[in-house]
């Protein structure tokens, strides 16, 4: 897929959050940060049908006043573009020997595209006299 100015009207069109700031933060943070998460646990139970809520429980990181639903929401819709991708990767922690899942956030190579897009437009911005 490449990165046209269709699907960035699109993308920003559609974006649940409509603060370009906030996006060019929150698009900055997801790349290649590891969030840790419950992972078996919220498999086990959507295998066997026991989360009817799919509530996702995860520690959300606080980006400039951006609230935690609205984040997640800005997350799946970066997924939805294919600009963000989540992978899960097993690691063994060092202190007890057991082993967690953990959800792993990366720009892809359009995600990245985009993120140097808008921080060039944040720096025409601030050369703009106001």
């Amino acid at each position: 897929m490449k990165l046209s100015d269709r699907k960035i009207i699109e993308f920003l069109w559609k974006s649940p959050v409509k603060t370009f700031n906030a996006i060019l933060d929150t698009l900055m943070y997801l790349d290649g940060q590891w969030i840790w998460q419950d992972l078996e646990y919220e498999l086990f139970n959507e295998a066997l049908g026991d989360n009817p809520d799919e509530k996702i429980s995860i520690r959300i990181p606080n980006i400039k006043s951006i609230p935690a639903n609205s984040l997640l929401n800005l997350t799946r819709h970066l997924c939805e573009f294919q600009l963000v991708r989540r992978r899960v990767r097993d690691v063994i922690d060092p202190i007890d020997q057991s082993n967690e899942l953990v959800v792993f956030y990366e720009l892809t190579p359009i995600g990245k595209e985009l993120l140097k897009l808008f921080e060039a437009i944040e720096k025409a911005k601030e050369k703009i006299p106001t």
